[in-house]
């Protein structure tokens, strides 16, 4: 038998003989045993029997983590249906804490079995030190892995909390984005920007429609409450626009008796009589929750075609602006370039908005998302209001990381190809149409990968067309960016 089998073959009586070597090196064994297999230091030199326990559970952990693993590359989308259930979350973050706890008090009888007190002291100091930095290493991640899983419940719990399942019309989903503006000295809710996105149920392949705020003549659904008062349209003048529907509705909750947010409901009715389609779901963003989210990943990469102007007409004197060139934008940054309209207009800011999301949606990497985990689900609360339920964000998830290799088409409902003051409702359905079967029509392509921002350009774009209203309209939406 080997001189190391001996050595941990020895009972306790004999093991107060051995040298300050030996005793050295046993205590360094027992402690990276321990790391490796909780368990097998009580297997070998303690309890049997709690051995034995600990070291069946840790295998059990072992396969049901390759299970796991190996049911993820099968099938994603359950993977993701569990990281976002919250009675999974819960269980997760209690035997989050349990394991901890267990394995914290098998590294200490593993410290106290190596006899650290028998050692000299300059053996015992090294020990000691070691097993403290493991532990504080164990119970740092432990109360980190704990406030992640509790914040993504919260997130979850809070923001995703209707429970209505819409099920997609012929294959595609449709939501609603709307980004909503609530800044100083503004009454109620600014829906300036609404972006229909058409979602291929199984390919992931999207289609963003963008509806301009000043479109005029809207109708309504006969279904909608809103077409007793509007059969002809919300045609009372040119102040009666798109973005005026919302309040129009506000203002008759008896229209709505059954709604928390009448206005909400109105424009979403406004929008499904503009375009045709049903609507699954809506997203409310609001603008500071976006600012902090783009804080938290640590800023979006944009090519930036001409200066932009963050302030607006009240505060000239600012003076400050967002020069031209593809560079990393803070939150703040991101927010005016999504916003401003000075020196600019209501279309091409359309078009940068657009920019803005094909942007996020390749910075928002799987890696980025778990490095910044915490951050990102602190902004989501601010972020974002949603009809979207908890039981559906599996399935969005997975739809969300199929459409990175696919290339979003995109179609606005702006001149000159569409008139906004008088515009023809049958032409833009045959458009959407158009465009949804040219989406479904198109081969997969791998997305370009994101330029690493060490290698950005620091000189100004140069393209044809200096705004950015071609991403209106194009069937490769990250290209005309």
């Amino acid at each position: 038998m080997s001189h190391r089998a001996n050595i941990l073959g020895r009972g306790y009586a004999n093991r107060q003989f051995d040298s300050q070597r030996v005793r050295f090196r046993r205590a360094l064994t027992l402690c990276l045993m321990t790391i490796v297999a909780p368990g097998s230091a009580q297997l070998v030199f303690g309890n049997k029997w709690i051995g034995r326990i600990a070291l069946g559970v840790w295998v059990a952990m072992l396969d049901v983590a390759g299970f796991f693993v190996f049911s993820g590359r099968m099938d994603r989308k359950r993977l993701l249906d569990l990281a976002t259930n919250t009675d999974f979350l819960l269980l997760a973050r209690v035997g989050i804490i349990t394991v901890a706890i267990v394995w914290i008090a098998l590294f200490l009888d593993a410290w106290r079995l190596g006899s650290p007190f028998r050692l000299n002291f300059v053996r015992a100091a090294f020990l000691t030190v070691l097993n403290v930095a493991i532990i504080a290493s164990a119970v740092g991640s432990t109360a980190y892995a704990s406030k992640l899983v509790h914040t993504q419940r919260t997130v979850v719990g809070e923001v995703f909390k209707q429970t209505k399942v819409s099920t997609p019309l012929k294959g595609r989903y449709n939501i609603l984005l709307i980004g909503s503006d609530s800044g100083s000295g503004r009454l109620g809710v600014r829906t300036d920007s609404m972006t229909v996105a058409s979602i291929d149920a199984d390919t992931g392949k999207t289609v963003l429609i963008s509806l301009p705020r000043n479109l005029e003549n809207v109708p309504f659904p006969k279904d909608s409450p809103m077409y007793k008062i509007y059969p002809y349209g919300y045609n009372c003048g040119s102040e009666c626009l798109l973005n005026g529907v919302h309040t129009a509705a506000a203002d008759r909750p008896d229209l709505y008796p059954n709604s928390k947010d009448p206005g909400l409901d109105g424009t979403i009715d406004a929008i499904r009589g503009v375009t045709g389609l049903k609507i699954n779901y809506y997203t409310m963003i609001n603008m500071k929750g976006f600012s902090s989210l783009v804080n938290a990943v640590g800023g979006v990469t944009v090519d930036v075609k001409t200066r932009i102007a963050m302030f607006g007409q009240d505060d000239f004197y600012v003076n400050k602006y967002i020069d031209p060139g593809t560079q990393q934008l803070d939150g703040n940054q991101a927010l005016w370039y999504a916003r401003s309209r000075v020196q600019s207009d209501d279309y091409t800011r359309m078009g940068r908005q657009k920019c803005l999301m094909s942007a996020m949606l390749h910075e928002l990497s799987p890696t980025t998302v778990l490095l910044n985990a915490t951050k990102i689900l602190a902004s989501g609360k601010d972020l974002l209001s949603t009809s979207i339920p908890s039981k559906e964000l599996g399935q969005f998830a997975e739809l969300a990381l199929r459409s990175r290799t696919e290339k979003v088409i995109t179609v606005s409902l702006v001149p000159p190809t569409i008139s906004t003051v008088n515009p023809d409702f049958v032409q833009i359905r045959a458009l959407i149409d158009d465009t949804i079967k040219k989406s479904e029509n198109t081969a997969t392509q791998a997305a370009p990968s994101p330029t690493p921002t060490d290698a950005l350009p620091t000189t100004p774009s140069t393209t044809k067309d200096p705004s950015q209203r071609q991403a209106n309209s194009t069937d490769d939406l990250a290209n005309a960016c």
